[in-house]
């Protein structure tokens, strides 16, 4: 009788620690909320514009960081599903230190009205 109880304990375990794995994987979400609202950056590579929308940290973003494979969002509509998946009233920083750029004014614009339309709040840093 005692195998019963103790094959319960050992599946509740392995659940339980499997859950708290907390290692990113590449492409994985960004949470909902953030303290500090999100960084947003952009840069041409090639004929595409990228993205990256990092969690915001009081420090400065390595350029490694910011275009690693893992934060990399590749065109418009790569970023408005990251932008789908954060929480109404969040802060959003776009900034766009050398060598990363901002893309034309219509793509900007284009990324203000997403992020109004998310009821985001969106803070362009010329």
């Amino acid at each position: 009788m005692r195998t019963i109880p103790s094959l319960f304990f050992t599946i509740l375990l392995a659940v339980l620690l499997s859950s708290c794995s907390n290692t990113a994987q590449p492409g994985a979400t960004l949470p909902a909320e953030s303290m500090k609202g999100y960084e947003l950056y952009s840069w041409l590579e090639g004929d595409q514009w990228k993205f990256s929308l990092l969690i915001g940290t009081n420090r400065e973003k390595t350029l490694d960081e910011i275009q690693s494979t893992d934060a990399a969002l590749e065109g418009l509509d790569a970023l408005r599903s990251a932008l789908e998946g954060v929480s109404v009233g969040q802060t959003i920083t776009w900034s766009a230190k050398e060598p990363l750029a901002f893309p034309p004014e219509e793509i900007v614009q284009q990324v203000a009205q997403i992020c109004r339309d998310q009821g985001l709040i969106c803070n362009i840093a010329r």
